[in-house]
C-alpha cells in the first residue's frame, strides 16, 4: 500500500523533526508533497544522485514507492522537478551575487563567476543533473516534458544573462541583470559570435571548476590546504576568464 491506514500517521524517520523541515523548506510541516521534493532534494545533493533511491525517500517518510509515482509520475519526473527547484534557486543567487558588487562591468562579472563556482560547490550531487540532464534520467524526455520549458528556459536565461556580462566588459557598459529573452537583441545572438563563445566558455569552465573543487560530495572532508589551494586557483581562473575578454590597451 501507498499510504498508512487510514486515520493513523505514518511512522517517519527520527531525524525528520520539525526543526529539519523548517531549515529544508521555512515550514515546519510542509506538504507530504513538498517533503518527496525537498528531502530528494537534501539527499540527492549530499549522496549523489547514483547512491540515491526513491525507496529510500519513501521508508524515510513512512511511504512506499508508489506514493512516488502519485505525486511525480516516475522516479525521473521527481528528479526533474527537483533539478528545476535547485537551478531555479541557484540563478535567483547568481544574479543576487551580481547585483550586489560594484556597478562597474569588471566587478560585476567577477562576482557572478565567483559565485558559480560558490554556489556550484554547494550543489553537491546535484551539479551531474544540472550539467549533463539528458544523461541524469532514464527518459529524459518524458522527465523534461513533465516540467515544461521552464528547466530549459532557465538555462537559456542565464546563457543570455552571461552574455550580457561579457558584453559590458567589452564596451564598458552596465545593463540590467534580468534578461529577458523575448527582448534580447537576436542580432548578438547571430552577429556576435565571440561575445556568445566567452559566455560559454565561463558556463563551462566554472561548471567544471566547481566538480573539479568539491571532487566528492562531502566536500566538508577536504583539508584547510587543498581548500585555500582551491580558493586560489578559482580567483585566478576567474581574473583569466574576465582577461580574454578585456580590450587590451
Amino acid at each position: 500500500m501507498g499510504r498508512p491506514p487510514k486515520g493513523t500517521q505514518p511512522k517517519t524517520d527520527p531525524s525528520l523533526t520539525p526543526d529539519f523541515w523548517r531549515n529544508l523548506t521555512g515550514r515546519a510541516e510542509p506538504s507530504q508533497r513538498d517533503k518527496f521534493l525537498w528531502l530528494t532534494i537534501d539527499r540527492v545533493r549530499t549522496m549523489g544522485l547514483v547512491q540515491f533511491k526513491v525507496t529510500l525517500i519513501a521508508k524515510m517518510l513512512g511511504y512506499s514507492e508508489a506514493m512516488v509515482n502519485h505525486h511525480f509520475g516516475s522516479r525521473d519526473g521527481l528528479i526533474a522537478e527537483c533539478a528545476e527547484v535547485v537551478h531555479s534557486d541557484y540563478s535567483a543567487k547568481l544574479i543576487d551575487a551580481t547585483e550586489s558588487a560594484p556597478r562597474d562591468p569588471r566587478s560585476r562579472l567577477l562576482a557572478h563567476i565567483r559565485a558559480r563556482f560558490d554556489e556550484g560547490q554547494k550543489l553537491g550531487g546535484w551539479s551531474q543533473v544540472l550539467n549533463y540532464p539528458y544523461h541524469s534520467f532514464e527518459s529524459p524526455v518524458i522527465a523534461m516534458a513533465r516540467v515544461g520549458s521552464s528547466f530549459s528556459d532557465s538555462f537559456y536565461r542565464n546563457l543570455l544573462y552571461i552574455t550580457q556580462l561579457v558584453i559590458d566588459v567589452r564596451e564598458g557598459t552596465v545593463n540590467h541583470s534580468t534578461i529577458d529573452p523575448r527582448e534580447f537583441p537576436a542580432a548578438v545572438l547571430k552577429h556576435d559570435a565571440d561575445a556568445l563563445a566567452h559566455a560559454i566558455t565561463i558556463g563551462i569552465a566554472t561548471s567544471g571548476g566547481a566538480m573539479w573543487i568539491a571532487g566528492r560530495v562531502d566536500t566538508g572532508t577536504h583539508s584547510p590546504e587543498i581548500r585555500a589551494l582551491a580558493e586560489m586557483m578559482t580567483n585566478r581562473q576567474a581574473e583569466l576568464l574576465i582577461d580574454i575578454i578585456t580590450p587590451r590597451s
